[in-house]
């Protein structure tokens, strides 16, 4: 179960053999051994390797994470050794959840298990304005979000970039089109949650391609998931989302590429007298943390 959850998250039998020590025939053979016990196969391939996961196997990395999880709480706890837990702050509210999200965070608590026995990682839905009071009233120990933190008492470090993509109806104009320059797609109408803070929404309406006096924002409840997909549905509005919360898009949405995007980046932030080893490290493995959800989103589309 190791061995999938590190090929769902790294999208790669290599890297998952060299993050989890051991060879790519040691993975393969672990992973056909699953197969076999579920008697189901999980992970598509091919010459080349990983192709993605079968229907069963998309099932399955659902409920993975939290059975291994659930396995090596317990050999802890047996051995005596501390379950120290790591509570990450992860944006809520947003729309649609990466469906791969559990894996990554699972990989993640591996590789970081390596250096520091006993130390999970438990994820911990938050709204965008509750982030930083969280983490300054120590309720979590890291935060991951899109921006650096002016705050004096959090220290920010950048991760791996942002995908923006577009996100239409099918009934769109630009359905049919896999990519769009983005000035094009900035010059739509594009829905816009007033209630978040401009760090966080400013990427998203695309305030680094043109001013702001030349958008068309709609403002919306952006809490409400089902309102902002009817919005979007109706073809009236688009927006612009991280590619990594695209995976499984309903065919009544469609993802469009945008072409001359500026870069922007995922960022962790933490308390800035928090100088546990173990969160330095879970810090240094975020940047392929975040770059997997995106992998695997675009990997989902293949």
């Amino acid at each position: 179960m190791e061995c999938f959850v590190a090929v769902t998250a790294q999208r790669h039998f290599g890297r998952a053999a060299a993050e989890l020590g051991i060879s790519v025939s040691a993975v393969t053979k672990r992973i056909q051994r699953l197969e076999a016990d579920l008697g189901v196969p999980l992970i598509e391939r091919d010459s080349g390797g990983f192709m993605g996961l079968t229907a069963a196997g998309q099932r399955f990395v659902q409920v993975a994470p939290e059975l291994l999880r659930a396995v090596q709480t317990a050999r802890f706890a047996a051995a005596g050794e501390p379950d120290t837990t790591l509570r990450l702050a992860v944006p809520a509210g947003v729309g649609v959840v990466a469906p791969l999200l559990p894996a990554a965070l699972a990989s993640l608590e591996l590789a970081l298990r390596h250096t520091h026995p006993g130390v999970a990682v438990e994820s911990v839905p938050t709204p965008f304005p509750r982030l930083k009071p969280e983490l300054l009233s120590c309720a979590v120990d890291l935060v991951l979000t899109f921006g650096a933190s002016a705050e004096p008492q959090v220290q920010s470090t950048r991760l791996s970039q942002i995908y923006r993509v577009g996100l239409v109806s099918g009934n769109h104009p630009l359905a049919r089109r896999r990519t769009v320059p983005v000035e094009e797609f900035a010059r739509l109408p594009m829905l816009l949650n007033p209630e978040l803070p401009d760090d966080y929404m400013l990427p998203f309406v695309l305030a680094d391609v043109r001013p702001l006096t030349k958008a068309t924002l709609v403002p919306i409840d952006a809490s409400n998931t089902a309102h902002v997909a009817q919005r979007i549905l109706l073809g009236r509005e688009v927006t612009v989302v991280p590619v990594a919360l695209t995976a499984n898009l309903p065919p009544e949405l469609k993802r469009i590429g945008l072409t001359g995007v500026p870069p922007t980046y995922y960022y962790t932030h933490h308390r800035r007298d928090d100088l546990r080893p173990e969160l330095r490290t879970a810090i240094e493995l975020m940047a392929d943390f975040t770059d997997s959800i995106s992998r695997a989103a675009l990997a989902l589309d293949r």
